[in-house]
């Protein structure tokens, strides 16, 4: 499968709960972000990533259609 790489920076928005910065994108939670003595540490949902002070999420490049909603479908009744 492939996967492009999407900027969703815009989409982004921070939630300060807990001490800590909470990422979300909509309703979902997609990372988090917590000050160390070692400085800011971010920790990102699976397929999300943080490079260059954007946010990126990987999308399948190639979504299949669905083609019918029902497969084999010789009984007649569907």
């Amino acid at each position: 499968m492939n996967l492009d790489k999407v900027d969703v920076t815009n989409k982004i928005i921070g939630k300060y709960e807990e001490g800590q910065l909470n990422l979300y994108m909509g309703e979902i939670k997609i990372g988090m972000v917590t000050e160390t003595e070692d400085g800011l540490k971010r920790k990102m949902r699976e397929g999300f990533v943080f490079e260059n002070d954007k946010i990126y999420h990987f999308e399948n490049a190639h979504p299949e259609q669905v083609r019918a909603y029902v497969e084999n479908c010789d009984g007649g009744w569907c």
